[in-house]
């Protein structure tokens, strides 16, 4: 078999078989309508919860708020606020169904596409403390109104791990989410399954 052959046939496997690239392809989420539109800026507004490789991931939509970021020592720490177009504030937690615990040290990206004017919003949401505990988030201005298709990555952990925990978390995991804006309001979301227990 020459080595062209045995090329192919190894990408052919890795496009058939996306455990072998090492990330799993994340399952299309379901479509669920609002009863009323919601207004992401008033109240945090949950845009869907699923299950994935051990862990739930819960998205959020929320109104645009200050942080408080390091810029170098904690002397030097300064209020980050909103850029004047940041109108909304994704919320993403990550918790270990086994253990009942947010997943730090964790680089979290985000990437959203409006599929109606095919613009797409990416960014690495940084770890944050606030009222629900440790969570990843960032300010966004988004793309518009539109029908969104949005993936978020976990990517593996940072922190030690006792022997039996090593293979806890080796692998990026991650979620595909929906929702839909209209006049700025929620209308669409995921379907949200059920909190682990």
């Amino acid at each position: 078999m020459t080595n062209t052959r045995k090329l192919l046939i190894a990408l052919g496997a890795a496009i058939a078989f996306p455990m072998v690239t090492g990330l799993a392809k994340a399952a299309e989420p379901k479509i669920k309508v609002l009863a009323s539109p919601q207004d992401p800026t008033k109240e945090a507004v949950l845009i869907g919860r699923t299950i994935s490789a051990g862990l739930t991931f819960q998205l959020e939509l929320e109104g645009a708020e200050a942080m408080w970021m390091p810029m170098g020592t904690p002397a030097q720490w300064r209020e980050h606020a909103p850029a004047r177009n940041e109108r909304y504030h994704i919320e993403f937690k990550v918790t270990d169904n086994a253990t009942k615990t947010r997943l730090p040290y964790a680089t979290i990206t985000f990437a959203a596409t409006n599929q109606e004017n095919g613009k797409t919003v990416e960014t690495t949401l940084a770890p944050m403390w606030g009222s629900s505990g440790l969570h990843y988030s960032e300010n966004s201005a988004l793309a518009g109104d539109g029908v969104y298709a949005a993936t978020v990555t976990v990517g593996v952990p940072t922190f030690a791990r006792e022997m039996k925990d090593k293979d806890l978390w080796s692998k990026p995991a991650s979620a595909r989410f929906h929702f839909r804006l209209k006049d700025g309001m929620l209308v669409e979301v995921s379907e949200p399954v059920p909190a682990a227990n």
